[in-house]
């Protein structure tokens, strides 16, 4: 892969991605639905900067497609090669960014062979609110998720990720964006994983998804919560597990003794299950 070191139109894209496909990965030159779906989202994607760099690449996204106007902005995180590479969309919670905690936790998941691609959400701080979605629509909400969905074609377009292993973690409200698209899409992903999440009961208003989302999750996932979490219950993350139980989807929930809410979400305990749960699930090889 010839590294992008300056800001590239999507043509220039389209043509990045058409000289390295004899490497792998996505084939611009499929069928013809397949070839223009690629060059309509490079069309529209605009990166700054270098993904294997070492705080990677921003980029930024605008187009309508069904209707919906997407505006979202984020970063890219490749390892050095051509690949083909799985794939992980890291999700921040309220007050974070895809700059910081999505770039945090990004670095080390790159570090074990992912791509890792993040946007900022409705909840962001320090970033444009950007669309769909107003300051109203947190967490699971249908605007995030959409956001969320689009980060999964802007992978598709890139010739060097492999789709076929992509997985999804959050923390805290990027816990409950990655638990709603995985319920939402669930043909998706491999694997999933989060940090202080969970569910809320139906019928509740909040951030969280419900209790009928969790029910449709069938992505294998690993839920790690801190015993002393004061801002989202790990009762939130029992009920989730017990629902995961219920489905027969394959799960496991790490409880961490002593730990509050921010202490989880970069815990070295906590992203070393991490990677070993995406080995089982066939995300890292």
């Amino acid at each position: 892969m010839i590294p992008i070191s300056r800001r590239l139109s999507g043509l220039a894209l389209l043509a990045l991605v058409s000289a390295s496909s004899a490497c792998g990965g996505s084939d611009a030159t499929g069928p013809d639905g397949e070839a223009e779906q690629t060059a309509s989202v490079l069309a529209h994607l605009s990166v700054t900067g270098d993904p294997e760099a070492t705080n990677g690449a921003t980029w930024t996204y605008r187009d309508t497609v069904a209707g919906v106007v997407y505006d979202i902005a984020g970063i890219l995180l490749k390892p050095a090669g051509a690949g083909p590479f799985p794939a992980v969309v890291v999700s921040h919670g309220y007050g974070g960014s895809a700059g910081n905690y999505s770039r945090n936790v990004g670095t080390t998941l790159r570090s074990w062979g992912l791509v890792v691609i993040a946007t900022n959400y409705t909840h962001a701080a320090g970033a444009p609110l950007g669309s769909p979605g107003t300051t109203a629509d947190l967490g699971a909400s249908a605007a995030n998720v959409q956001r969320a969905r689009r980060l999964v074609e802007i992978l598709r377009a890139l010739s060097y990720v492999d789709t076929d292993r992509l997985a999804a973690h959050g923390h805290s409200m990027g816990a409950f964006v990655t638990l709603a698209l995985v319920a939402t899409h669930p043909d998706l992903f491999r694997a999933a994983s989060h940090t202080a999440g969970g569910v809320r009961v139906d019928g509740v208003v909040g951030a969280a998804p419900t209790e009928s989302q969790g029910r449709a999750v069938r992505t294998p996932y690993q839920l790690h919560h801190g015993e002393l979490d004061a801002v989202v219950s790990l009762a939130a993350d029992q009920r989730f597990d017990a629902l995961l139980g219920e489905q027969g989807t394959a799960h496991e929930l790490r409880v961490y003794p002593g730990y509050g809410h921010a202490e989880i979400a970069s815990d070295a305990t906590m992203l070393a299950r991490v990677r070993e749960w995406y080995g089982r699930q066939g995300v890292l090889r």
